[in-house]
């Protein structure tokens, strides 16, 4: 189940990283709160995009190879993206609110999930 879960995650971070490279004034104006965080910025949210898919890259590759130190560092940048969406949340008060919530489940529960699979990850897992 558990590399289902990374499987699941990493091609969910892949379709986000897509998504955000290759169309991203739509991903601004229909992401939940991304319009509210700034004016709208083509380079930067394509480096988040390619984020993602260097992410998602690394956890398939390592999930492929069977390698635990290669999903981890996958992961890290999910890991610091969804700590940083969650400090700002609790500093801001919002984590309470609807854009908060959404927050929380399209950013930060992923990020701690994958994160949590990732490092729990034994490469006999696939036997």
């Amino acid at each position: 189940m558990r590399i289902v879960l990374l499987w699941g995650l990493a091609v969910f971070y892949l379709v986000t990283g897509l998504y955000i490279a290759a169309v991203p004034f739509v991903f601004y104006e229909t992401g939940p709160g991304v319009s509210d965080t700034g004016p709208f910025n083509m380079h930067f949210l394509r480096d988040v995009g390619f984020a993602f898919l260097v992410s998602s890259l690394g956890i398939a590759y390592g999930l492929v190879l069977r390698l635990k130190p290669l999903i981890v560092f996958g992961t890290a940048w999910l890991a610091m993206h969804g700590l940083f969406h969650l400090i700002l949340l609790i500093v801001h008060s919002n984590l309470a609110s609807e854009a908060g919530l959404v927050d929380v489940g399209i950013v930060v529960l992923p990020a701690a999930l994958v994160s949590y699979l990732a490092i729990t990850y034994k490469e006999t897992q696939h036997s």
